[in-house]
């Protein structure tokens, strides 16, 4: 996959932070000056392998990223004045990712960036989640015997909620989505890029509140 290099301004003059569980600010989320969002990845104590895993992620996929450790030269912890307490923990614009989740932090940096930033397998099975002018959809990949996708349906169909029911079991294609984008449990959902494990309500609710607010276009 072509390589793309995504620059953002790494002084702390040139950006800000609004993570949602900061009191002390208004609004979710780390972007710079012009509101782009930036990539801030929070280490702490002990964090080793998962540390080393989202770094290497972000390096392997050219994502410039600004690293804030809560430890020390000298290994003490030092004032962590951000509220962080689970180490990984990624900010990708306004989406906060704890510990090395990889696939959410790749969906939110698809989300920031666009699809360039997606192996062309992946960028396949997210194209899906797309109608013609741009717009999120919510696609539920499931199975006909899961009853926690029986329970997602009928929340959706209560709620006036439109939405892919991919079977993963029935649909050759939608195995193949469901693989590629590492799914281990159903059922799986996603809005857009958005990315949703097991039975949820409010959340995707929140999440088409949202983007629902932002101006369509296509996923590039």
């Amino acid at each position: 996959m072509k390589k793309f290099i995504f620059l953002a301004v790494l002084v702390a003059a040139a950006y800000k932070f609004f993570p949602k569980s900061f009191p002390f600010l208004s609004a979710p989320g780390a972007f710079d000056k012009s509101g782009k969002p930036l990539v801030v990845v929070f280490l702490g104590p002990n964090c080793g392998g998962p540390c080393d895993t989202v770094q290497g992620l972000l390096k392997e996929r050219s994502i410039s990223y600004q690293t804030i450790d809560v430890v020390g030269s000298d290994g003490a912890p030092l004032s962590n004045k951000y509220g962080i307490n689970r180490f990984p923990t990624t900010l990708v614009g306004k989406q906060e990712i704890l510990g090395d989740d990889t696939v959410r932090i790749t969906s939110a940096l698809a989300e920031a960036y666009g699809m360039e930033t997606l192996p062309r397998m992946e960028r396949m099975a997210m194209a899906n989640h797309f109608d013609a002018e741009g717009r999120a959809k919510v696609i539920m990949y499931g199975t006909s015997w899961c009853p926690y996708c029986k329970q997602q349906r009928e929340f959706f169909t209560a709620n006036g909620v439109p939405f892919d029911d991919v079977d993963v079991e029935a649909s050759q294609a939608g195995g193949l989505a469901y693989a590629t984008l590492k799914g281990n449990g159903y059922p799986l959902i996603y809005v857009g890029y958005r990315r949703f494990s097991g039975y949820t309500e409010q959340e995707i609710l929140a999440t088409l509140a949202e983007l629902k607010k932002s101006k369509p276009g296509r996923p590039v």
